[in-house]
C-alpha cells in the first residue's frame, strides 16, 4: 500500500498539464454517464440489453484502469485496456450485424479500430499475455548486486504515460460511440452539450498527440 501510495505521488509530480487536463475532461464525461443512463430505455431488444451490459462493465472498469495506472501496477491496467479496446469494437459490431452471428465470438478489433487501434491491440495482447520477456519491463526492473530483476513492489516509471496514452485513446473512441447512441436511445433528450464536450475532448487530444488523424489526400 505504501509503494502504491509513493507511486500515485510521482505520478502526479511527473504529469504534465495537458496530460491531466485531458485525464479530467475524460474521466468527468465518463463519469457523467451514470447520469444519463440511470434513466429506462423505451424499446429494449437483446442487441441493446447486450450493449447495455458492455457498456455498464466499460464505465465499472475505467476508473479501475486508471487506478492502476496511479498504482504503478501497469501490466494489469494494460490487461484490462485490452477488454476495452475489444468492448468497444463488440459495440460497433452490434450496430452492423445481429446477435446470433456475433455470440461466441471475438470481436473484430482492426475493423473498427483501423487508425492505429489494430497495431495497439498486438501490443496489449502481448503483455495481457505475457508473451514476451520484455513485459518485464513494466513492472519496473531493478538491480541489487548481481541480481537484476522486476521490482515486486510497484514503482512510478515513465511507462505510466504510454499506458495512460492508450487508456484515454481507447476511452475516446468509447464516448464517441456512446454519445450518437444515447440520442438513439433517449431521443426525447437534448444531447447537444455531451456532443459539443466529446468534440472538445477529441480535439484537445488530439492537440497533444494522445490520437492521431489520417492526412487526407489531395484531391484530383
Amino acid at each position: 500500500m505504501a509503494a502504491r501510495e509513493k507511486c500515485r505521488e510521482d505520478f502526479r509530480d511527473a504529469e504534465r498539464e495537458d496530460d491531466n487536463t485531458l485525464r479530467i475532461m475524460v474521466d468527468g464525461l465518463v463519469g457523467s454517464l451514470q447520469d444519463k443512463l440511470s434513466q429506462p430505455i423505451e424499446k429494449v431488444d437483446p442487441g441493446i440489453s447486450y450493449q447495455i451490459g458492455l457498456v455498464t462493465s466499460y464505465v465499472r472498469t475505467h476508473f479501475i484502469v486508471t487506478d492502476l495506472i496511479l498504482n504503478g501496477d501497469l501490466v494489469e491496467a494494460v490487461t484490462l485496456i485490452r477488454k476495452q479496446l475489444e468492448s468497444v469494437a463488440r459495440l460497433n459490431e452490434l450496430d452492423k450485424r445481429p446477435l446470433d452471428k456475433l455470440e461466441g465470438k471475438t470481436p473484430n478489433i482492426r475493423m473498427f479500430f483501423r487508425h492505429g487501434g489494430g497495431e495497439m491491440y498486438g501490443h496489449l495482447s502481448e503483455v495481457a499475455h505475457f508473451s514476451k520477456s520484455r513485459v518485464s519491463e513494466l513492472m519496473h526492473v531493478i538491480q541489487n548486486g548481481d541480481r537484476i530483476g522486476p521490482s515486486l513492489y510497484p514503482v512510478f516509471t515513465e511507462h505510466s504515460f504510454a499506458c495512460l496514452d492508450m487508456h484515454h485513446f481507447v476511452s475516446i473512441y468509447f464516448l464517441a460511440w456512446i454519445t450518437e447512441k444515447l440520442s438513439e436511445w433517449y431521443p426525447h433528450i437534448d444531447h447537444q452539450e455531451g456532443r459539443t464536450m466529446v468534440g472538445l475532448t477529441i480535439a484537445y487530444a488530439k492537440k497533444i498527440d494522445v490520437i492521431r488523424f489520417p492526412d487526407r489526400q489531395p484531391e484530383p
